[in-house]
């Protein structure tokens, strides 16, 4: 089975070497990886790494990232879609697990964990992806995203159905996709982490936290219940799950905000 990795690019030379090396050693009997680079306007050796890893690379102006990559999915041809920020990496062997899971479960979309790692690549810990049976419903309550793109895998078929990406969203595209497809069809589960998602202090949701946050509410608003009681209990509910199943998760969080509290910089971005 061919399977599609879309990774937008914007002066990425200092990690998309790693992004790049880590899809082509997923590579199997079981899997064909075609790796898409959409560059929005790179000055620096980008291009230049892309194409040394055989990469087929998309080049033009876009209106963000979620068009990037909505030009990428479009144009490319793997049976699977997934996606990658250029600053991430795909652990080894997870490939196959994504296939035989889409293969065995007949599910037209595949969710697992994600491992957080620093600058350099040092652990951070991780979180577990949601359970099965969080509903659209639930979803949007939480107020952020925990099915992680990077560690998603959808069905061409079905991805062309939901219409892509919704390039109206500059930073929650991805929260208001899931939750789409969340309303359409279940996805099925895979108890393992599928990527890396590294945090520079650069990722969008940081960088623009009160744009993000305003996003969050719209796609809540568009698809969550309306009384704000419903919304506090599915909130709390599925905090109480994140909270319990990834409690180094958990820890982490703390730490953070006590540092914050103390007036320390910022290590760290948690949702």
């Amino acid at each position: 089975m061919i399977v599609t990795v879309v990774t937008p690019t914007l002066n990425a030379a200092s990690y998309l070497d790693d992004c790049l090396r880590s899809t082509e050693r997923n590579a199997s009997r079981l899997v064909e990886v075609e790796h898409v680079v959409v560059d929005g306007g790179s000055t620096d050796a980008t291009l230049d790494i892309a194409a040394a890893h055989g990469a087929k690379v998309l080049t033009g102006k876009d209106r963000g990232i979620f068009d990037a990559i909505n030009k990428g999915s479009f144009n490319s041809s793997g049976e699977l879609l997934g996606f990658l920020g250029a600053d991430d990496v795909m652990l080894d062997g997870v490939l196959d697990a994504v296939v035989s899971a889409y293969r065995r479960s007949g599910r037209r979309w595949i969710v697992g964990g994600i491992l957080w790692i620093d600058e350099n690549g040092a652990s951070m810990g991780g979180l577990a992806a949601p359970p099965v049976w969080m509903t659209r419903r639930m979803h949007v309550c939480l107020g952020w995203n925990p099915i992680m793109h990077m560690s998603t895998y959808i069905a061409r078929d079905f991805f062309t159905e939901l219409g892509g990406f919704d390039i109206s969203f500059r930073d929650s595209g991805d929260y208001d996709l899931f939750a789409r497809a969340l309303g359409h069809a279940p996805y099925q589960r895979l108890s393992r982490p599928i990527s890396c998602f590294r945090q520079t202090g650069h990722n969008n949701s940081a960088t623009n936290r009160v744009r993000t946050l305003a996003e969050n509410t719209l796609v809540c608003d568009k698809f969550g219940p309306r009384r704000p009681m419903e919304r506090r209990v599915w909130r709390a509910f599925l905090k109480l799950w994140f909270n319990g199943r990834n409690p180094a998760w958990l820890i982490a969080k703390t730490a953070e905000r006590g540092r914050l509290r103390l007036g320390l910089p910022q290590t760290a971005h948690f949702s």
